[in-house]
């Protein structure tokens, strides 16, 4: 028998609805998720929206706000989007903060996903404003845990950790478990992150920082996992804590976990961690000594009846490289390596095409939207005619904010261009406002650039712009915003370094710029550069904060130009 008919009675509507059953029904659907059985919560939630009119908005909107929430977590990523976009236009259409908080949650969750951060980090940014607004801690706990994984899509994990632990401390206060339980979690993949990174560039004292403070979040983690009673969460934070013990060599003390993550992976149908307790395992192995076995445990998963998806194959093939590797075997290592890059390559190929989906997906639920809003303007009269011309406003208005957010790159140098910058610095000065962090503006100008585009031609112009470009994004972080806000103006701003910091990089930058040899562009060329420099730890405003390394630019130039200036 199917939920729908184990509904309690209630009192019934006239097209036979019956809203208490309903919502009983979606509550059951919550406990389940919360104690691990996704697949079968979202069979039932799917029943349960098909049973739902169309005319009940908010429940419709509940319902497919949790599918939202679910559907990443058996793997069906455009469902997720299609479902959150649908939540998040019902809950606009209501004016209902709590529902737009979650809705856009679990929006910046699936773009997290897809690997597209922009997106997720606006969405996440969205969804805090909205929990603020109605003055809901816990929803505000979730909305800044996205915002920390959508700082880590962008490769930022200093970021991604300062967000989630805000997020930690607010879900702390609230006493929400099930949201402790995700930063914890969190954090720790976050610092595992951090681990791999110091071990590959071979930093001895912010590895041990690293591996402590993973192996710290994730027992706290492991043990919120623990009191829940679920074995899914259980299982998830076991895979954490394995993997940091296991980094600092921890194999005696792993070893018991592993078992226990192994049997409840398997046993519980978690076919993706049942593969990453399997890695973990052959990564013991490599460990005490046993690389024979731990290959051949590998290659085994690897030529499994059932393939695995990309993702999980990469974890397999690098492993194996490691495996190799370790051992001396440089010969079978290479030849993993190379199948790593491949994979790689077919990852992001595989995500441009679901990311395409996604973008046809947001257009199809909008024009399903108009649709909607122009059938019942008909039905509303004068009244309802005036909702659906709002309607229609409000999805141009969107429409053309997305379109604004796609021209986001220079066309002559690759670089962001001003528009760009201009949605982003309010969103970094505001992220550094939460995280308590500095943050720092360089505004860079060629000096003499008309007299450059006078004497040599404006195509020599051009090409000092792209090299200059290049010369600026080499020398920066991959984090760190980079534009090209006017004819030969640049501007960059780094997060987390503070103005003598940034002084000493954009010096360095200005000798690369001196040091350069334009005159392979074209015999005589001389370029040089002055920069102006403002920042410290806001609250300021984006626009202050712009003016003021303005004016440390014009002082460069009123110095003398070719220097660096700091307000």
């Amino acid at each position: 028998m199917s939920d729908l008919l184990d509904l309690p009675a209630s009192s019934t509507d006239a097209t036979g609805f019956e809203a208490a059953a309903f919502d009983a029904a979606l509550a059951v659907q919550r406990q389940r998720a919360a104690a691990g059985a996704y697949q079968a919560s979202t069979e039932a939630l799917e029943q349960l929206l098909q049973a739902c009119p169309d005319t009940e908005l908010l429940r419709r909107a509940e319902a497919l706000t949790l599918l939202a929430q679910h559907y990443p977590r058996i793997g069906r990523l455009t469902a997720s989007v299609r479902c959150a976009a649908s939540a998040l236009g019902l809950a606009e259409r209501l004016e209902n903060d709590g529902l737009i908080a979650d809705a856009l949650t679990a929006q910046s969750f699936v773009y997290g996903q897809l690997l597209m951060a922009r997106e997720a980090l606006e969405a996440g940014m969205r969804a805090l404003a909205a929990a603020r607004r109605v003055g809901d801690p816990v929803r505000e706990a979730w909305a800044l845990n996205r915002v920390g994984a959508a700082y880590a899509s962008l490769d930022n994990p200093v970021q991604a950790c300062a967000s989630t632990e805000q997020a930690l401390e607010i879900a702390t206060r609230a006493d929400a478990a099930e949201a402790l339980f995700s930063c914890q979690n969190n954090l720790a993949y976050f610092w595992l992150r951090r681990v791999d990174d110091a071990a590959a560039l071979r930093q001895t004292e912010p590895l041990a920082e690293a591996i402590a403070q993973a192996r710290r979040a994730a027992e706290q983690a492991h043990a919120i996992a623990r009191r829940s009673g679920s074995p899914f969460l259980l299982a998830v934070a076991m895979s954490n804590l394995v993997s940091a013990l296991l980094a600092g060599g921890h194999v005696d003390e792993a070893l018991p976990l592993i078992n226990e993550f192994s049997h409840l992976a398997h046993n519980h149908g978690y076919p993706t961690l049942a593969t990453e307790a399997d890695v973990q395992r052959a990564i013991f192995l490599r460990l005490s000594g046993e690389p024979l076995q731990a290959t051949r445990m590998l290659k085994a998963l690897l030529h499994a009846e059932a393939e695995p998806p990309p993702r999980l194959r990469r974890l397999l093939v690098r492993s194996l490289y490691e495996t190799h590797k370790a051992s001396g075997e440089f010969g079978e290592a290479l030849g993993w390596l190379e199948e790593l890059v491949r994979l790689d390559l077919q990852i992001r190929r595989d995500n441009l095409v679901l990311q395409t989906e996604v973008i046809l997906i947001r257009d199809q639920v909008e024009q399903a939207q108009a649709r909607a809003d122009s059938a019942a303007a008909d039905a509303r009269r004068e009244r309802a005619r005036a909702a659906h011309l709002e309607s229609e406003q409000q999805r141009l208005r969107e429409h053309a904010m997305a379109l604004d957010r796609a021209a986001h790159e220079d066309v002559l140098t690759g670089l962001h261009n001003r528009r760009h910058a201009e949605f982003a610095l309010p969103l970094l000065v505001e992220g550094a406002r939460m995280a308590g962090q500095v943050i720092s503006v360089a505004a860079l100008d060629v000096d003499h650039f008309k007299r450059i585009n006078d004497t040599h031609g404006h195509a020599v112009g051009d090409a000092v712009l792209q090299q200059l470009a290049q010369l600026l994004r080499h020398r920066l972080r991959s984090a760190d915003l980079l534009a090209r806000t006017g004819g030969e103006e640049f501007l960059a701003v780094l997060v987390g370094i503070a103005p003598p910091q940034a002084a000493e990089i954009c010096e360095r930058l200005r000798l690369a710029v001196a040091e350069h040899d334009w005159a392979a562009i074209t015999p005589g060329l001389v370029v040089r550069v002055s920069v102006g420099i403002a920042g410290g730890t806001p609250p300021f405003a984006a626009d202050s904060l712009l003016n003021r390394a303005d004016h440390a630019l014009y002082a460069a130039k009123r110095s003398g130009r070719n220097r660096v200036h700091v307000d």
